[in-house]
């Protein structure tokens, strides 16, 4: 990793590392796991799934498989985009000021997780509507929760470990 100063603004060069590949190949092969279950879950989808549900757990809109596949396919797009954010830390916008290797490569560390936890929210997202809609009872939106708040608390925990790493 090579940090210099440009503009009065740190520019980070980070290369290829065993941590990275690491995350990469852990990110391809949950993408594929969580997109075979999307497959699977859309092959037996009736033509109107539930896609929004209320604070209870019960559907309040419907739409087609279509547009739940739109929303995985973002997600996971967001997922690859935050692995490609790893190579450019300094574009990762924080509350703390980076300055040391240190929080960088926190920082780093941090985009790659929230890559693997938004495909586990793709997987909670495609399950909650598409599989309620062939019979299994998600009775609760739980599952999305939880990874939402798993990446809120990823954010602010990294965010702490970075602030506390100045020197």
């Amino acid at each position: 990793m090579k940090m210099k100063l440009q503009n009065n603004k740190l520019k980070v060069h980070v290369g290829r590392t065993l941590e990275g590949t690491l995350f990469e190949i852990a990110f391809l092969v949950l993408a594929i796991l969580v997109w075979a279950v999307i497959v699977w879950l859309m092959s037996r989808a009736p033509e109107t799934v539930p896609t929004h549900f209320n604070v209870a757990g019960k559907a309040d809109a419907w739409g087609s498989p279509s547009t739940i596949l739109f929303t995985c396919i973002v997600t996971t797009v967001v997922g690859a985009c935050l692995l490609l954010a790893a190579y450019f830390p300094h574009t990762v916008n924080l509350p703390v000021e980076v300055k040391t290797p240190r929080q960088v490569a926190l920082v780093i560390r941090m985009v790659r997780v929230m890559a693997l936890e938004l495909l586990l929210l793709t997987l909670a997202l495609a399950f909650i509507s598409l599989g309620s809609s062939i019979g299994h009872e998600s009775g609760s939106v739980a599952p999305v929760l939880i990874v939402v708040g798993l990446l809120l608390l990823t954010c602010v925990v990294f965010t702490v470990l970075v602030s506390r790493a100045k020197s």
